[in-house]
């Protein structure tokens, strides 16, 4: 039976993850981004964020994905607008790359489907003291214990954090947040481009989406997402 992610690949969805990419775009507006900013896309999926780093800002963007649908789109997708990201098929939980290798990394409703205390240390691990790592994440406030249950037995998600939550997993995992915030799903910007879909002839896809609309509309006053911006510290006590 094929998985909310394995749907969202095959689908080859765009902009999924919670305030859509308009809200990608606002964020990106408000960094230094130019050409000498090397960027990582971690779960990059069908490739729509680090296609438009590199095109948009001339940025070095790399990018790793570990679902090999979306590693082929995004392929597809960076070909086709002939960018030069560096795409690699990897885990958040290993990446592929040196310490202290970025500017800036990126996370789009990534960090809830892996184990959230490697991913984070990664994180870490590759950005360059003073580098700053931006998270856009589902999170939740007074769901229960049976309602976050239900949700992340259909979604995938590893955990589904509260915003008190996801602030002292980013602190014991080094970070400095200068920024923080969470919206409801309801409260979600109007400008956010909606999804549109063809459904393939598939009763399973069709099951999937419905699901998908079911849960938003039931706990979207509950469940959303959490914005945070973070550094890591230029004394980075923490050993590498």
């Amino acid at each position: 039976m094929p998985s909310y992610l394995d749907w969202l690949a095959d689908m080859g969805i765009d902009g999924a993850h919670p305030g859509g990419f308009e809200l990608t775009k606002q964020i990106l507006r408000k960094l230094n981004i130019d050409r000498a900013t090397s960027v990582l896309d971690v779960g990059c999926g069908t490739g729509q964020t680090a296609a438009y780093i590199a095109k948009q800002y001339r940025a070095d963007v790399a990018a790793i994905d570990l679902h090999p649908t979306m590693i082929a789109k995004a392929q597809q997708r960076f070909a086709a607008l002939k960018v030069p990201v560096q795409l690699q098929r990897a885990s958040v939980e290993a990446l592929p790359f040196p310490a202290e290798t970025f500017d800036l990394v990126l996370s789009e409703s990534v960090l809830a489907f892996v184990s959230l205390k490697e991913a984070l240390a990664e994180i870490r691990r590759v950005l360059k003291q003073g580098g700053t790592f931006i998270g856009i994440e589902a999170c939740h406030q007074r769901l229960s214990a049976a309602e976050q249950q239900r949700i992340a037995a259909f979604y995938g998600f590893r955990q589904l954090l509260t915003p008190a939550e996801w602030k002292e997993a980013l602190r014991q995992s080094g970070f400095r947040c200068r920024h923080f915030s969470y919206a409801a799903a309801a409260e979600a910007p109007p400008n956010a481009a909606p999804i549109m879909i063809a459904f393939p002839p598939t009763s399973e896809a069709e099951r999937i989406w419905q699901t998908h609309q079911q849960l938003t509309a039931q706990f979207g006053d509950r469940l959303g997402y959490c914005l945070f911006w973070c550094e890591k510290p230029l004394s980075d006590a923490l050993s590498q």
